[in-house]
């Protein structure tokens, strides 16, 4: 009886193991099957992509690649996340997301405690205009009002591409906006958010995004104090692929990219399209979207191939100039990336890779390098009729005792200057000699613009710089620096000799 009890039993448990079995696997048998008896059955996998709602993203998971990317017998999903980057990051290290997209300092920042976990395969666009900030023209008109006006309440979004261009403006202008006690500074939800306060009289001083820049400028006393269409390589968007997914299914990503870069070339082509596209999927105006079509600047295949991950090392010095604001806005110098090695967040091969499979499309994007002002040459007069938008950080540009011969020490400190040039293309450059209070002051203004030439002839001579775009004079011993609380008069005396380097633009 016994026997047949263990016999009755071990029926019933295989019985219920069966049926638990059935049920896990009916769901993927019945997958099967309707793959095998329908048009499904073409299909070679899904690929899944982590994005949000930037306007930039748009061509990546738009009505045409969908399309193309059926037709070359994939399913594409894109999971918008909210810009929620954390969660982003984690679906990349777990393998939930094959792509996803996000700004460099987003990826620099959110990245880190993942590991790391995508390389960035292609740079998708650059904000140009995009992100702004806008002040009350009663309070600041300026980036030099910023360091001196009293209480300000300044307003942006945390975690955002409009707290990176703050601190960004912060670190090349020394504003310290993070720090100064003179400046109120009040977390937003969103850029929406910061606009109704900037209306509403809640705040002098609001970074904001299109298309609310346009709103803000059209409504009342505002003004732009500087945008990224002033900037170059600051605000940059780019694709980070999964690991694991470059490394087990290229193909996949090589047929993702070439359709992408079909697919940009499609818009470019049919511009209406997009537009009428948007409308739809933002319910914005048609004016309101164009506002936001101008505030981005795609990147092609060719700019991707000849520029960003060219021995230009665009994507490189990006990467390393963000890192650069990052510490110098935190307060302190922290290693973000394994072994301090840039070149371990990308990898060049499947671009290169996509620009073969599209050799013979034919392709005219722009290289960046084609797009390169030329400034004409001004006089004395025209000069002085210039708008200065800030001051860059006044570092201590060292001369030989009483020449105007640079030390090395001073060459290295104006090639740091250099590279916050570099970001403000669109700008002229004011070049300013001063010098101490003792001593002859004809003198001292002789030697000081002795010196104010000596590096507008280093950044022309040795750093690449346009001779017509830097205008160089000396201001002697007559505007002296305040005296800081407790400083002695040695150290007062040092910072009284110096170079400052502003930039300046035209006034209409």
């Amino acid at each position: 009886m016994q026997k047949h009890s263990k016999i009755a039993l071990f029926i019933l448990v295989a019985g219920v193991l069966a049926l638990i079995g059935y049920k896990v696997m009916q769901p993927h048998i019945d997958e099967h099957l309707y793959a095998d008896t329908s048009d499904a059955r073409g299909t070679k996998g899904d690929i899944t992509i982590g994005v949000d709602n930037w306007v930039g993203y748009y061509p990546l998971c738009s009505k045409e690649m969908r399309r193309l990317m059926r037709r070359d017998g994939y399913r594409l999903s894109c999971i918008d996340d909210g810009a929620d980057y954390s969660k982003r990051m984690k679906g990349l290290e777990r393998g939930e997301l094959d792509l996803a997209v996000a700004t460099v300092d987003a990826y620099i920042t959110a990245g880190h405690d993942f590991r790391y976990p995508a390389s960035i395969v292609a740079v998708i666009d650059e904000s140009k205009g995009g992100d702004a900030i806008v002040a009350n023209s009663d309070a600041v008109k300026s980036i030099n009002d910023l360091k001196k006006a009293k209480d300000l309440s300044l307003g942006y979004t945390q975690d955002s591409p409009s707290e990176f261009l703050l601190r960004a403006i912060s670190s090349h202008f020394d504003l310290d906006v993070f720090k100064a006690s003179h400046i109120d500074r009040i977390p937003t939800s969103g850029s929406s958010n910061a606009l109704e306060q900037l209306l509403n009289g809640k705040l002098d001083v609001a970074v904001l995004w299109e298309p609310d820049v346009s709103t803000a400028l059209a409504k009342g006393n505002f003004t732009t104090v500087i945008s990224t269409a002033d900037t170059k390589n600051l605000i940059v968007d780019v694709l980070l692929a999964n690991k694991t997914f470059i490394k087990n299914k290229p193909e996949q990503l090589d047929s993702l990219l070439a359709t992408y870069f079909k697919v940009l070339k499609y818009y470019r082509d049919h511009p209406s399209e997009l537009v009428n596209e948007l409308e739809n999927v933002t319910d914005l105006p048609q004016q309101q979207v164009k506002q936001l079509l101008n505030g981005v600047e795609w990147v092609g295949l060719k700019g991707n191939t000849q520029g960003w991950f060219s021995q230009q090392q665009l994507l490189i010095d990006t990467i390393e100039s963000t890192i650069g604001v990052i510490n110098d806005t935190s307060g302190k110098a922290e290693q973000w990336l394994p072994n301090n090695d840039p070149y371990r967040l990308i990898n060049s091969l499947p671009i290169q890779t996509a620009a073969k499979t599209l050799n013979n499309l034919g392709l005219q994007e722009n290289s960046p390098l084609s797009t390169s002002l030329s400034f004409k040459a001004l006089t004395d007069l025209q000069w002085s009729h210039m708008s200065e938008i800030g001051t860059l950080k006044t570092r201590p540009v060292i001369f030989s005792s009483g020449s105007d011969q640079l030390t090395a020490n001073g060459k290295q400190q104006l090639k740091q200057t250099a590279e916050s040039l570099t970001h403000y293309p669109k700008f002229r450059i004011l070049v300013e000699g001063h010098t101490g209070l003792r001593g002859d002051k004809i003198l001292n203004e002789q030697l000081s613009a002795q010196r104010a030439k000596a590096v507008k002839q280093y950044l022309v001579d040795e750093l690449g710089f346009e001779a017509s775009r830097i205008h160089a004079i000396g201001k002697g011993s007559k505007e002296p620096l305040e005296r800081l609380s407790g400083e002695s008069q040695r150290r007062y005396a040092n910072r009284l000799m110096r170079v400052e380097i502003a930039l300046l633009s035209e006034t209409y």
